[in-house]
C-alpha cells in the first residue's frame, strides 16, 4: 500500500534546476556557460536534488501535524452537522385526552439489518396531543355565513342547513369547524354522515375542494391524507388531513377567537388542474373531528448534558475535553458554566471564536466542535514585562460543567422516506410512527484534505467579507451544508444577494427541489456568520439559488449485444450527474458543479451519451425546459441552446431514456 501523496510544494528537479537557470540572465548576466559540464550548473543541480529532497519530506507531513499546523493559524475542522425530518405520530384511536410527546427523550430510528446499528432520531421538542372537540359550525353559502348548533363536539344540521354549499354550488362556498385550541401540526380526522354530492365529471379522488385553516387574516392549506367521501362523491366517511405549522384564531361572522378549520369549495381541483362543478351539494347530518395524530420536528442528534468537566485548577489556559466528540453546533442554552463560589449559584459563560478581544473580567470560552474541547483563555507575556490575561480564569477548585449539548449527525442521517418506524420506549395512545420525507442536511465532518483545500482561501480573507469572491468563501465557512453559492453585485436598493444550494446526499442522481433548498436554519446560520465579518454599512440578503430545469428525451440504437436496461441505466445516470447543481458540468464523471451562468448547448450532450458503452448511435435528442417545483414540462422543445442568467444553475427534471437494437 503506498501513502498517500500530499503535494504542498509541486515543484520536481527539472523545475527547480530549470527555474535556477532562468535567474543566472537576471542575476549574472556574465555567466554564459550553461552545459551540464560547467561547475556551476553542477553545484546547481546538486541544491535542486537536496530542494527536491526536502519538498518531498514536506509533502508527508502526517495528519495529526497538519492539523496542530492549521489549528496554530487559527483554522479547524468543520464538525458535522444533523440530518432533520417530520415524524408522523398516529394514535390508535380520536384522543379523548391529551397525549404527551416528550421533546429529546422520544426516539424514533431505523429497523435493525443484521449487524447494522440503528439510526435514531430525536424528537425536538415537547409536544403534546390534545383532545379537541368542535366548538362551532358555520355553513357559508354565497358569502352568506349560517351558525349552527354544535353539542358535546357534534354538528348535527336540520332541514335546510343541512345543505353544506349553495344549490347549485358556486365557488367559495364552505363549511367551517371553530375549535378553542390551535391545531398546529396535527392529523386532524373528520367524520361526516351525509348523502352523496353530485356533479357529472368530478374526479373522487382529485374533487375541487380546498381544506384550509385560519392563520390571521389569511389561510394556509392542509394536505388531505385520506379522503373515504371522494370529495362528498360517495357520501359518509373519514377524513384525514396534515394541517400546516401555522395555526392562529379569527373571526367567521359572530364567532371570534376560534381556531378555523374550513373546507372550501374551488375553481380548481387539488392537484391545481381547472376542476369541474358541483350540481347538488352533500346533505350533511352529522359532523364532528378530533386529532389523531400530529407531524414533529426531529433530528439525528443525541443530547448529552450536563456534562461535569471537573474543577478549575486556576492557571491561564485551561482545557477540558467533553465526553462524546464531535459535537454539533451548540444552541443559545448549550453553555459552560461555572460555580460561583460565594453564591454556590451556576453562571453561564459566553462562547467566543477568539480572546483578541477579551478582557481579564470577560468570562469567555472557545469550542473545538471537532474535537469536543473547551479551552479557556492564556496569559500573554508583554513587551514591558508584565502578563495580560485574555478572558477570566475559574477561581481555584471551581466545578466546571458543560450545560448540555449534541453530538452525532453526519450524512448516515440522510434516511429515506418511511424507513423511521420504530418507536424506543413507547407512549402510551401512539400506535404507529414514520417520517412521510427524507431526511435531508446530515453532512459528515470535516475531512483534513478539506481543511488543507479551505486554508489558504481562509488565510487570504482573514475573515472579513469585502469582495465578491469573500462573501462566497465566507458563505462556504458558516456552514458544511452549503453546497454552492454565488455572491450578486448589489442592485438599486444596494444589497449583496448571495444565492446558495443546499448539499444533498450522494448528488450524482437526480436531485429534488427541496433537497438543494437551503433551509430556514441554513439561512440563519449563515446570515448570522456573515453578520459578524461584513463591512458596516453592508447589506445581505440570502436566498435559494435559481436552478434552470432541463428534461431530456433521447432515443438511442444499442450495440447488437449490448443489454438495453444497462445502456438505458447508465445513459440516465450520465445526464442526471452531467446536467447536476452540485456535481455537474464535467464530461468525465463527478465534478465541481454546474459552473453558475454557463449556457447549456444541445451537442454536448451528444457526448455524454455516445460515451455510454453499448451507444452506436443517437436517433432522437430533445432538450425541454422543465418546472422543477410542478415538474410541469414545456411542450416545445428548448432548441440547441439554452441561455442562463449569470447567476442561474442547470438543473436535472425527469429524463426520458429509450434504448433499442437496430431493426432486422
Amino acid at each position: 500500500m503506498t501513502l498517500p501523496e500530499i503535494v504542498l510544494d509541486d515543484r520536481r528537479f527539472q523545475d527547480l534546476v530549470n527555474e535556477a537557470r532562468v535567474k543566472i540572465h537576471q542575476w549574472c548576466p556574465e555567466w554564459t556557460d550553461h552545459n551540464v559540464s560547467d561547475p556551476g550548473i553542477t553545484l546547481i543541480e546538486l541544491f535542486a536534488w537536496m530542494t527536491e529532497t526536502i519538498i518531498f519530506r514536506l509533502n508527508r507531513i502526517p495528519d495529526k501535524l497538519h492539523v496542530a499546523l492549521l489549528d496554530l493559524l487559527g483554522i479547524k475542522l468543520e464538525s458535522p452537522t444533523a440530518a432533520h425530518t417530520e415524524l408522523r405520530f398516529r394514535l390508535a384511536a380520536p384522543a379523548d385526552e391529551p397525549v404527551p410527546i416528550p421533546g429529546v427523550t422520544t426516539e424514533v430510528g431505523t429497523p435493525r439489518a443484521g449487524a447494522e446499528e440503528s439510526i435514531v432520531f430525536e424528537v425536538d421538542e415537547d409536544f403534546t396531543i390534545p383532545a379537541a372537540k368542535p366548538e362551532a359550525y358555520v355553513i357559508e353559502r354565497k358569502k352568506e355565513k349560517r351558525e349552527i348548533a354544535v353539542a358535546k363536539g357534534v354538528a348535527q344540521p336540520k332541514g335546510p342547513d343541512q345543505l353544506a354549499f349553495a344549490t347549485p354550488p358556486q365557488v367559495g362556498d364552505a363549511l367551517y369547524l371553530g375549535f378553542k385550541d390551535s391545531l398546529a401540526r396535527l392529523v386532524m380526522q373528520i367524520d361526516v354522515d351525509c348523502s352523496q354530492a353530485r356533479g357529472a365529471g368530478v374526479d373522487p379522488e382529485d374533487p375541487p375542494l380546498e381544506w384550509e385553516v385560519s392563520v390571521g387574516d389569511d389561510w394556509k392549506k392542509a394536505v388531505v391524507l385520506e379522503d373515504k367521501t371522494g370529495g362528498f362523491n360517495y357520501g359518509s366517511g373519514l377524513i384525514e388531513l396534515q394541517l400546516p405549522h401555522e395555526h392562529t384564531h379569527a373571526a367567521v361572522g359572530t364567532k371570534r377567537g376560534l381556531y378555523w378549520l374550513r373546507c372550501r369549495l374551488n375553481d380548481k381541483t387539488r392537484s391545481g388542474s381547472a376542476g369541474t362543478a358541483y350540481t347538488h351539494p352533500p346533505e350533511i347530518y352529522s359532523i364532528t373531528a378530533a386529532p389523531i395524530g400530529a407531524l414533529l420536528p426531529a433530528s439525528h442528534a443525541a443530547h448529552q448534558g450536563p456534562d461535569d468537566l471537573g474543577h478549575s485548577d486556576g492557571t491561564p489556559g485551561q482545557s477540558f475535553h467533553l465526553r462524546y466528540a464531535p459535537i454539533l453546533r451548540a444552541a443559545p442554552h448549550e453553555v459552560l458554566e461555572v460555580v460561583n463560589p460565594a453564591t454556590g449559584a451556576w453562571e453561564r459563560w459566553e462562547e467566543v471564536e477568539s480572546f483578541v478581544e477579551s478582557g481579564p473580567e470577560d468570562q469567555h470560552y472557545m469550542l473545538d466542535q471537532a474535537h469536543g474541547e473547551i479551552r479557556l483563555g492564556p496569559a500573554v507575556r508583554s513587551r514591558d514585562g508584565s502578563w495580560r490575561q485574555y478572558g477570566a480564569i475559574p477561581d481555584k477548585g471551581a466545578a466546571v460543567r458543560f450545560s448540555r449539548y449534541r453530538h452525532g449527525g453526519g450524512r448516515r442521517g440522510n434516511v429515506a422516506a418511511g424507513t423511521l418506524s420504530v418507536l424506543k420506549g413507547g407512549i402510551p395512545g401512539v400506535a404507529s410512527v414514520e417520517n412521510p420525507e427524507a431526511a435531508l442536511g446530515g453532512v459528515d465532518a470535516e475531512s483534513i484534505d478539506g481543511a488543507r483545500q479551505r486554508a489558504a482561501l481562509e488565510i487570504r480573507t482573514r475573515y472579513r467579507a469585502v469582495t465578491k469572491e469573500d462573501f462566497e468563501f465566507l458563505c462556504g465557512e458558516a456552514s458544511v451544508k452549503v453546497g454552492r453559492c454565488i455572491a450578486v453585485a448589489p442592485n438599486g436598493d444596494g444589497a449583496a444577494r448571495i444565492h446558495i444550494v443546499q448539499k444533498a446526499r450522494d448528488p450524482d442522481r437526480k436531485l429534488e427541489l427541496p433537497e438543494v433548498t437551503p433551509d430556514a436554519e441554513l439561512l440563519d446560520d449563515v446570515k448570522e456568520y456573515l453578520d459578524k465579518r461584513r463591512l458596516i454599512g453592508t447589506r445581505i440578503e440570502l436566498l435559494p439559488a435559481k436552478l434552470r430545469g432541463v428534461s431530456v428525451v433521447v432515443n438511442v440504437q444499442a450495440q447488437a449485444r449490448a443489454d438495453l436496461n444497462r445502456v438505458e441505466e447508465e445513459v440516465a445516470y450520465a445526464l442526471y450527474t452531467y446536467l447536476n447543481p452540485l456535481v455537474g458540468g464535467s464530461p468525465a464523471g463527478i465534478g465541481p458543479g454546474w459552473e453558475f451562468g454557463r449556457a447549456l448547448n444541445q451537442g454536448e450532450l451528444y457526448g455524454i451519451v455516445h460515451s455510454i458503452d453499448g451507444v452506436e448511435f443517437v436517433k432522437i435528442l430533445r432538450v425541454y425546459e422543465t418546472d422543477l417545483r410542478t415538474g410541469k414540462q414545456d411542450s416545445k422543445p428548448a432548441g440547441t441552446h439554452v441561455a442562463l442568467e449569470p447567476d442561474e444553475l442547470i438543473a436535472s427534471g425527469t429524463h426520458i431514456v429509450k434504448a433499442e437494437h437496430a431493426e432486422d
